[in-house]
């Protein structure tokens, strides 16, 4: 298990953050300069916090008022830095033995080759990091991690420098070691994918503390700030007004429309965050549009598009609106092909209550800074 509850004040930036995981893999997401590799290198022990605790099961490796502060190598914590930070005149089998000085040579010898099986990695253990591609050397630095057989895993944007088919590859590769090894993992990433396929929970970051942390379905689907929504890439953020409170509906007015989404304890007259992602807004087929009883159905129109990979993200004028578009819409190539959808297209769309979650507008927490 791992505990921290540290403060660091640096001349522009404070941290401020406490949390406890165990066996999980925990990913600290947020943007650039939130604090997330900050804390990663308080928990190794390459920066000292000022105030604050640092417990990994059960051994205090960092505490302010017992004055306890242990150096990095006495932590048993592997750290995987963004750039790898391999030794580039020592071979595969010597970067990843490393760390084993107090073993025998034949221990040594026996750990090397169970992380080269590990890794997939045989045949490659007399290469030098030049030799090798960005895939390989990020597992030559996580089979060294692993080497001393760490309490503690820290990745710091470990896929950020490979690119995104080698990604897919890694991240299934990191679940299934988690999985075998049950280690406590910690990751940093401000990439939503990796987050959103690698968080068994979500601690989200700004300015130097946690505005939330849950697991990776209540961070994106269920943000408990517009601002957690804008990190997670909630996409329609949307203003609204409450209209009525009933048992088992909340009636929101929106650009002149009623919408019906889960009850929640607000007071009519609350302006509020109607919040629903782009994969989530239903194209409904006009043939299909009698098959059930349907609410919060809007005809549309296709005002603009934008096309990634094999997705297509529409934007779409509900009719009779003024603004330049109200959502967006995001759906498989294709379909969009399917059912030759273009600019112009008028479309129908529903917004199931079930997919909607609402954040009441309040004052956001103000990072701590000064």
């Amino acid at each position: 298990m791992l505990e921290v509850n540290i403060q660091k004040q640096l001349p522009d930036f404070r941290l401020n953050v406490a949390f406890t995981t165990d066996q999980e893999l925990v990913v600290l997401f947020g943007p650039s300069g939130a604090g997330k590799s900050l804390t990663l290198q308080a928990i190794a022990g390459t920066i000292s916090p000022d105030v604050g605790r640092i417990v990994i099961d059960g051994h205090p490796v960092y505490d302010s008022e017992q004055q306890v502060n242990l150096p990095p190598q006495q932590r048993q914590v592997g750290y995987v830095p963004q750039q790898y930070a391999l030794f580039p005149h020592l071979t595969v089998a010597d970067n990843i033995a490393f760390g084993l000085t107090q073993h025998t040579r034949r221990e040594r010898q026996q750990r090397v080759a169970e992380l080269l099986a590990l890794f997939g990695l045989h045949g490659l253990e007399h290469r030098r990091p030049r030799e090798l591609s960005g895939g390989q050397q990020q597992r030559v630095a996580l089979a060294r991690a692993l080497a001393v057989q760490p309490r503690l895993l820290l990745l710091d944007e470990p896929f950020a420098a490979l690119d995104v088919s080698l990604r897919a590859t890694l991240r299934q590769e990191l679940l299934q070691i988690q999985a075998q090894t049950h280690l406590t993992m910690l990751m940093v990433t401000h990439d939503h994918v990796d987050a959103f396929a690698l968080g068994h929970r979500t601690i989200v970051y700004d300015g130097g503390r946690m505005i939330q942390q849950g697991t990776r379905e209540e961070v994106f689907f269920h943000p408990a700030t517009r601002r957690v929504a804008e990190f997670v890439g909630t996409g329609n953020i949307l203003t609204a007004v409450v209209e009525q409170s009933e048992e088992r509906t909340l009636w929101l007015s929106w650009q002149g429309h009623r919408i019906a989404v889960p009850p929640r304890p607000l007071a009519v007259g609350s302006p509020v965050y109607l919040c629903i992602r782009p994969t989530q807004i239903m194209l409904v087929r006009p043939d299909h549009a009698a098959e059930r009883e349907r609410e919060n159905v809007f005809r549309c129109t296709i005002v603009g598009k934008q096309m990634q990979a094999e997705r297509y993200t529409l934007q779409l004028r509900i009719d009779g609106s003024g603004d330049a578009y109200d959502v967006e819409l995001a759906l498989p190539a294709y379909v969009y092909h399917r059912f030759s959808l273009d600019t112009e297209t008028r479309v129908l769309v529903e917004l199931r209550r079930h997919d909607i979650h609402v954040i009441p507008q309040q004052p956001e927490i103000q990072p701590i800074s000064r």
